[in-house]
């Protein structure tokens, strides 16, 4: 198996893409595949930035009506392996929506989920992600050996993002399809902690 497509999976807060989804855009591009990006929600504002940063495509489910957002993205990305458009290795990163998502996607697709990566190559035919260890000390490889799609989760901060100046890209609805039962619950509301100062997990250092 080659790695020829790489979807992303997108994160964004008030119409603003996370840094930790733009470093992963940054480290697909290194790889010489075709960059996709999916996206929970509505990509209108978020698909320039996306291309900006290497996304040839996007894929949106449109509003998600409070759903959480781990539900439909997983389901949506399944449904899109099972109708032939799956891509060779999926990137998501290590947050509590990305956790969440892998989750359920790698039941979904019956696939092994790499987590806690702090490094991405593509040799040959085959995905290897380097793993921090012992305080992060060592570095141990890890690689699929079964086919794709490749699930991986990447820790924040291990790739410096880098935009590569592209044009907005192509927005193309996705349909959910069938969540089941997991679809029942609901996000009715939503707390963000007042905060001053610079954020850690924005920093560069």
């Amino acid at each position: 198996m080659t790695v020829s497509k790489i979807l992303v999976v997108a994160e964004s807060a008030d119409g603003k893409v996370l840094t930790s989804t733009l470093e992963l855009l940054t480290a697909a591009r290194a790889t010489g595949a075709t960059v996709e990006a999916f996206v929970g929600g509505d990509a209108s504002a978020v698909a320039a930035e996306l291309g900006a940063f290497g996304a040839s495509k996007v894929y949106a489910t449109g509003d998600l009506g409070g759903a959480l957002l781990g539900v439909p993205v997983a389901s949506a990305i399944a449904s899109m392996v099972g109708s032939g458009n799956a891509p060779d290795l999926i990137l998501i990163a290590q947050t509590y929506d990305g956790r969440d998502i892998a989750g359920r996607l790698s039941v979904k697709l019956d696939k092994t989920v790499l987590t806690n990566g702090v490094g991405l190559a593509v040799d040959g035919d085959t995905v290897v992600v380097d793993h921090a260890v012992f305080g992060g000390t060592k570095i141990v490889k890890a690689s699929f050996t079964g086919a794709g799609p490749h699930i991986v989760l990447i820790r924040p901060k291990s790739f410096a993002a880098e935009s590569a100046s592209g044009a907005a890209a192509a927005v193309e609805s996705v349909s959910i399809g069938d969540a089941g039962s997991t679809d029942a619950a609901k996000v009715t509301e939503r707390h963000v902690e007042e905060r001053t100062g610079p954020k850690l997990d924005e920093a560069a250092v």
